[in-house]
């Protein structure tokens, strides 16, 4: 029974298309391309945000608390999060000093940034197509109903509903493609800014605190005594000489 009632809405389906004319094909194929890279793009989301982001609180007090090692052992379940490539690139840069690891941290950013904007514009692209090839379809559909009634008059109205139906339908089609899509686009776009601006914001504040860490680990050193022994034994040396004179 089940197997019955895919077969018939799979003829439906196809009838459909047939119905909507050559136009509602690639509109068909437009629109399961653009679902398939919005659904990779979520993935990809998804990935980038993991659990660093929100669970940047955590990165912070295990920081302050047990050391980096600690802090990005927890990270590090996450390989694939935008704070943790930047961080990383802080920690491996480190020893060079800041300008080095600005400039890892910028070329990190932009590519990540590259990554994401390239399948954004094709679904952005694929969702402004959509309504234009239902306006293709609509046009053809109408040249098609003229053409009709050139041929046989108005007559026959199930020949003239034949081409005003592939009109209409290939402009809900399209307008059905374009809408759903455009919307989950623009949910995604302010979604991976908002990852995009905490993730950068948090790493700059984590380039800060390893380097004036840094800073005060080299005035810590600078300021203990590199010799005091001898220095005791000079002080010893100049109250015997005192002495004996």
């Amino acid at each position: 029974m089940e197997a019955v009632n895919q077969i018939s809405v799979i003829e439906a389906a196809m009838a459909i298309v047939f119905r909507g004319g050559w136009v509602l094909a690639p509109i068909f194929i437009l629109g399961w391309f653009g679902w398939f890279l919005m659904i990779e793009r979520y993935g990809y989301y998804f990935m980038l945000r993991g659990g660093n982001i929100n669970g940047l609180g955590g990165f912070w007090r295990t920081l302050k608390k047990n050391g980096e090692e600690a802090a990005f052992k927890k990270l590090e379940r996450r390989r694939y999060g935008y704070f943790y490539a930047l961080a990383s690139d802080v920690r491996r840069y480190r020893d060079q000093g800041p300008v080095a690891v600005r400039n890892a941290m910028e070329e990190t950013r932009h590519r990540i940034s590259v990554s994401l904007s390239r399948s954004l514009r094709t679904i952005s692209t694929c969702a402004a197509i959509a309504p234009m090839l239902g306006l293709l379809g609509t046009v053809s559909g109408m040249v098609h109903t003229f053409e009709t009634i050139q041929l046989f008059g108005f007559g026959n109205p199930v020949l003239l509903a034949d081409g005003i139906s592939e009109a209409l339908l290939t402009t809900q089609a399209g307008l059905l493609v374009a809408f759903p899509l455009m919307l989950a686009y623009n949910f995604l776009s302010g979604r991976v800014e908002n990852v995009e601006k905490l993730a950068w914001s948090e790493a700059l504040k984590y380039e800060s605190y390893v380097f004036s860490a840094d800073e005060e680990n080299n005035e810590t050193d600078e300021s203990a005594p590199s010799h005091p022994g001898v220095s005791e034994t000079n002080d010893g040396i100049h109250s015997e000489n005192s002495e004996v004179k």
